[in-house]
This record gives C-alpha cells, structure tokens and sequence, in this order.
C-alpha cells in the first residue's frame, strides 16, 4: 500500500503541476490581443485540457484518500476547497465564453479581463496549496 501511496502521491503532484502549467499558458494566450475567431479557436482548444487535467487531480486525489483509508487531514479539506473553486471559475470562464458574439467587443473584453484573474487567481491557488501541501507533509 505505501508504494501505491507514493506512486499516486507523485502523479498527484504532477497533474497538479501541469494545471499549474496550464493556467499560466491560458494567462498568455488570453494576453494577445485577439480577434474574436482565433479567441474561440484557442479558448475551444484549451479548455477541454484543462478539464482533463483537472479531472485527474481529483481522481488521483481519491485514490490517495482510499489508500490513507478516508484520513482526512485540515489539508484535505482545503484541497478539495481550492480543487471547487478553481471549477467554478472554470464553469463560469465558459458561461462567459458561451454569450460572446462577434460584433461585442464590450462582453470580449470583460471575458478577457475576468480569464486573466481567474488564471491568476488559479496560479496563486495552485502554488499555496502545493507549498502547504509540503509544509504540512
């Protein structure tokens, strides 16, 4: 079990790393200026990968909770905390993207502006919960 444990903590790690990744990708496509077709492309593009990878986190995240036999430490729960919020503004990045037209540049730019935090937020989420993760290992 503490070699299941260990191999699935380093895949954890690692998926939660490439969302890092990820989420600081997204923040330089979302910076260039855009037309409204090459900002769907990307954003139709990217978003799918996110979700995989964000997928990946929580499933490896209960494997290692079935392996810790359910022990949920105060960590844990502030996981799965950062883990629903980063998917809520997820949910709402794409709610945005879905009510963009062509001809509106105003929605465009709040969509824009409102990704650029929300990848910040993402990044700071992602780096605090991997810091803390360590501190409290």
């Amino acid at each position: 079990m503490d070699e299941l444990f260990q191999t699935t903590l380093i895949f954890h790690t690692a998926f939660a790393g490439i969302v890092l990744f990820l989420a600081i990708f997204n923040y330089f496509l979302i910076n260039d200026k855009l037309d409204y077709k090459r900002l769907v492309k990307r954003v139709r593009t990217i978003l799918p990968i996110y979700y995989l990878f964000l997928a990946t986190v929580l499933f490896t995240g209960l494997i290692l909770l079935g392996v810790a036999q359910f022990t949920i430490h105060h960590v844990v729960y502030l996981m799965v905390i950062v883990w629903f919020v980063i998917l809520m503004m997820t949910i709402r990045r794409y709610k945005k993207f879905k009510s963009l037209r062509s001809d509106d540049e105003i929605r465009r730019g709040r969509f824009v502006r409102f990704s650029k935090r929300k990848f910040l937020i993402d990044m700071a989420l992602i780096v605090a919960m991997i810091a803390i993760a360590y501190i409290f290992k």
